[in-house]
Parts: structure tokens; C-alpha cells; sequence
């Protein structure tokens, strides 16, 4: 699980704004959390751009936001997630195994196959073992087939993990934050004439 904590970049500056009152410490709250989803977009958009074949929406939903209030003045993002199953990942069955997209380009899973399961989940799989085993059904002797697994890809949190993203993440926070607490207390003062 990643955790990408506003909290450690903007300690200073929340130790300053412990000194706003009344309307001025609303603007702050509305300031922080406002960077906090705008921070959430650019890990969305970060995650995308270094080549995970990721939807947007799935990454938005992966992330917690604890937002912050007038006593707290902390945002806090947090992603979770399991590992996504490699059927999301674009996956085609070909003559060679199967085809997904992880990131830029096409990867031929060899000895996988795509495989719908009796409760409707669908997914790639592959084969595991050595040998088949006879098996008595109905009185006849069969071979039995081999366990399959599921394959799976990089979760969420993994790809959010990546440095390239981080550090867009934490530039678009060092930037944005102080522009928009600018804007909200200009807010907070017209509202207040």
C-alpha cells in the first residue's frame, strides 16, 4: 500500500496557518483540499504518461483522500489496491498464448489462455504442474487436468510508486498549494466587505 502524505511537504506552512481565525482558517481547509484532488489528477495523469495501460477512473478510485478541517489542518492521500487482473490490461487470445498491454507495447503471455469461470469471472490464466493424474469419475478412469492460476498485474499502488510519478506529484503540490490558498483568502476577504 502507498501513501503519498501532503503532511511532510507542507509541515511549515501549516504551522503558519495555525495563526488564521474564523474565515481565513476555512480558506486554508478549502486550500488544502483543494490541492489534494488536484494532486490526485496529476497522480492519475503521471501514471498514464510513464505508459501503464490504467484507466483513469480506476486510479481516481483507488485513492483515499482524509481531508482536512478546521482542527486538523492535514490532507492526507492514500492509495490501495490489490493487483489488477492482466484481463484489464487489454488482453487477446492469440495462436502463441495471450496478448496484454502493461505499459507502451504489446507482451505475448506464452501458455496463457483466457478462460470464463463458472461464476462468471473472467480472467487469464496459465496452467501449473507437471503431470496429469488419473482420476475415477462415474466410474470411469480420466485424467484429470492440470490447477490453473490467474495472472495478475501491477497494482495501482505499485505503478503510483514509481519515482517519476512522485516527484510530479509533489511538484504539482509545491506548486498549486500556495496559488490556490492565495485565491481562497482573497475569497475568504471579499466575502468578509
Amino acid at each position: 500500500m502507498l501513501s503519498l502524505n501532503v503532511r511532510a511537504d507542507v509541515r511549515g506552512i501549516t504551522a503558519d496557518l495555525s495563526r488564521y481565525l474564523g474565515e481565513e482558517k476555512k480558506a486554508v481547509v478549502r486550500a488544502l483540499n483543494k490541492t489534494a484532488t488536484q494532486a490526485r489528477t496529476e497522480a492519475s495523469k503521471e501514471v498514464r504518461s510513464v505508459g501503464y495501460n490504467i484507466k483513469a477512473s480506476a486510479i481516481k478510485k483507488s485513492f483515499a483522500i482524509n481531508r482536512a478541517s478546521a482542527g486538523n489542518l492535514v490532507v492526507t492521500l492514500k492509495a490501495t489496491g490489490r493487483p489488477i487482473g492482466m484481463i484489464n490490461y487489454g488482453a487477446r487470445q492469440g495462436g502463441g498464448g495471450v496478448s496484454v498491454q502493461v505499459k507502451s507495447g504489446r507482451k505475448v503471455l506464452k501458455h496463457a489462455f483466457i478462460a470464463s469461470m463458472p461464476n462468471g469471472h473472467r480472467g487469464v490464466f496459465e496452467r501449473t504442474g507437471k503431470g496429469h493424474k488419473k482420476v475415477v469419475r462415474n466410474g470411469k478412469v480420466m485424467r484429470s487436468g492440470l490447477p490453473i492460476k490467474e495472472l495478475f498485474g501491477p497494482s495501482i499502488p505499485q505503478s503510483l510508486a514509481n519515482d517519476a510519478v512522485e516527484k510530479a506529484v509533489m511538484a504539482k503540490i509545491r506548486q498549486k498549494f500556495p496559488q490556490i490558498l492565495r485565491h481562497e483568502l482573497a475569497f475568504a476577504a471579499s466575502r468578509r466587505r
